[in-house]
């Protein structure tokens, strides 16, 4: 049964002796700073219910009724005496003949992703929350866990709120760790995220490591608690919880939007079952189990700049 996780920190963490940049992603385009050997890139997608994607929507940065254009928040080393250095990355891929995408790849070709020899530890937020929340997300994640062979498992209800500058390292609250993927409801651009008043939820994974070869350390998967339109179950792609929850987790995982309304990750959801598309399955089985262990870098403190509260350019 989940429980309960620890007060909050009393101090703020440690920013010295560990050297870390930050990028946000929405919408597909990525860009990062480099300091050091560890980086962070803070990805997010928002899913909206708009049934068309916005006839101005400038396709060449992927920008839709579903998914904002890119923005990308200011990086600073922990050390302020450390050369801030920042390079373009790789947009999330091509839709494949597979039927899907990922946020980015590694210098080897395969997708960024998690460490499938670890738990992948999940805290729900209640505040603010349907009394559907947890049943929904343990079905969730029992149905991704199932596709993947990742182990996906809900550990514990936590009084941590989601942020635009969230610190994937607390170990006050969590221990010496990377902090859990964090499900929570929110008000559209609560603390700095990236949340519209017509979204129905925005997924903004952190991925660590060298330039080249980075892992996914944690995740936040925060959704509209003002969508009083949207049900409880997974009844219907149109209105269920139960699918925008599928559609946030795939991305916190590593997946990016397509085009094909068939897929869960579709930049439109349309209605229908709420089930796996044959190209959400391709996608899960190219970030899931089969591939080995990917280990993470060493916990530690990291410095983390927020992304704009909000985006030029959003239908």
């Amino acid at each position: 049964m989940p429980g309960t996780t620890s007060p909050p920190e009393g101090a703020p963490a440690d920013r010295t002796g560990r050297v870390g940049g930050l990028a946000w992603i929405a919408g597909g385009v990525l860009a990062f700073a480099l300091a050091a050997a560890l980086v962070l890139l803070v990805l997010s997608s928002a899913l909206s219910p708009d049934p068309t994607p916005s006839a101005s929507a400038d396709r060449s940065t992927r920008a839709s009724s579903f998914a904002s254009t890119s923005a990308h928040a200011s990086a600073r080393p922990s050390d302020a005496g450390a050369p801030n250095a920042g390079a373009p990355s790789a947009a999330a891929t091509p839709e494949g003949t597979d039927g899907f995408s990922v946020w980015a790849v590694n210098d080897d070709g395969t997708p960024i992703r998690w460490d499938p020899c670890r738990p992948i530890e999940v805290v729900l937020s209640p505040t603010g929350a349907p009394r559907s929340a947890a049943a929904d997300l343990d079905e969730a994640l029992a149905r991704l866990a199932s596709a993947s062979g990742l182990e996906l498992v809900r550990t514990a209800t936590t009084d941590e709120r989601p942020s635009g500058s969230r610190r994937p390292y607390q170990p006050g609250r969590y221990g010496q760790r990377w902090a859990p993927i964090l499900v929570a409801w929110a008000a559209p651009g609560e603390s700095g995220l990236p949340l519209r008043e017509t979204d129905r939820g925005v997924a903004i994974p952190v991925a660590g490591g060298p330039e080249g070869d980075r892992t996914f350390l944690t995740a936040q998967v925060v959704l509209n608690r003002d969508r009083t339109d949207l049900v409880a179950g997974f009844g219907d792609r149109a209105d269920a919880w139960g699918a925008t929850l599928l559609h946030e987790l795939l991305h916190a995982l590593g997946l990016a939007h397509v085009e094909d309304p068939s897929q869960l990750r579709a930049v439109c959801p349309g209605s229908g079952p709420v089930v796996l598309g044959a190209g959400d399955l391709a996608g899960i089985a190219a970030i899931g189990a089969t591939h080995g262990c990917r280990p993470a870098p060493t916990p530690g403190p990291v410095q983390v700049a927020p992304p704009p509260p909000s985006l030029p350019g959003r239908p």
